[in-house]
């Protein structure tokens, strides 16, 4: 993280969406916050965060060979269907964001959102489903 978090500078979140449901830490970027708050201003309408940081000892976290982005408070998974997840999906990619993960079947439908860096084994930006 580069620098402290001014929640005041993110007027539609509160801290408590992006804490770990394992450990209750809040540690997300502040770059990556000042990213999502545009987006969130683009999309003109409430976002849910359904997943925010992820502590390295949560569960789904842990059973990784190394740490994914939530772990690094660069992502999000965004509880969103249909018309508008294609809309945020585009307003996305216009703000940036580099790793964009679909999941649209079933009752758990959200949109995954990161801005990580290219790496040798991670080509960016890409967009997957679940």
């Amino acid at each position: 993280m580069n620098r402290a978090l001014d929640w005041r500078r993110y007027p539609n979140f509160q801290p408590q969406e992006f804490a770990c449901r394992h450990t209750g830490r809040v540690r997300m970027d502040a770059d990556f916050m000042d990213r999502l708050q545009a987006l969130r201003s683009a999309f003109a309408r409430p976002m849910l965060i359904s997943s925010g940081y992820r502590d390295p000892t949560h569960p789904l976290e842990a059973i990784k060979s190394q740490p994914g982005s939530h772990a690094s408070g660069r992502a999000v998974d965004v509880s969103v269907r249909g018309a508008e997840a294609l809309q945020l999906i585009a307003l996305a990619v216009q703000h940036g964001f580099t790793g964009i993960g679909v999941q649209q079947k079933g009752s758990g439908r959200f949109i995954h959102l990161d801005d990580l860096s290219a790496q040798a084994q991670q080509p960016r930006p890409t967009i997957w489903s679940y």
